[in-house]
């Protein structure tokens, strides 16, 4: 019911406020919203505002597979695009989207994507980019050697 609901949104929006709107990528697009089979992304999307202005918002999410591999190949390119268990990036830490007002789902329209990038995992709340460092970055960044440590007090030998 909810998918026919949307189905529904979808064409009344097309035929009625968007002259330009390719039926078949909004219906394409409105089709993946019930999908279960989910990937995480990094996306970028520029907003017009009223007052001619633009903002943009940098978002963690995980969107639908077929929606994902539909807008990197670029076979879609209208519709809406959502965003479920959104978290976003400030201070230089990740944080969760979701709220006491917030279900932390978001929706954008697909021709505000600037960017959107796949990750591999789950981004966590409360860390930073640090989260993302391979095995090999993080021992590189940690490890010292007897000639990278100031002599005197560290016992390193003089």
């Amino acid at each position: 019911m909810r998918k026919q609901i949307l189905l529904l949104t979808a064409l009344f929006t097309c035929f009625f406020t968007l002259p330009g709107c390719d039926l078949k990528s909004e219906i394409q697009a409105a089709s993946t919203v019930a999908d279960k089979d989910r990937v995480w992304v990094f996306a970028q999307f520029n907003v017009v505002e009223d007052d001619n202005g633009m903002d943009t918002y940098y978002y963690y999410g995980s969107v639908s597979r077929t929606l994902y591999e539909a807008i990197a190949s670029n076979s879609l390119q209208q519709g809406f695009i959502l965003l479920k268990h959104v978290k976003y990036w400030d201070d230089d830490i990740i944080h969760k989207f979701a709220d006491a007002e917030s279900t932390g789902e978001l929706v954008f329209r697909i021709e505000h994507i600037v960017k959107i990038e796949r990750i591999n995992s789950e981004p966590i709340a409360g860390l930073g980019m640090e989260q993302y460092d391979t095995a090999e970055e993080s021992k590189a960044i940690n490890s010292t050697t007897a000639e990278d440590l100031p002599k005197g007090r560290t016992g390193a030998e003089q």
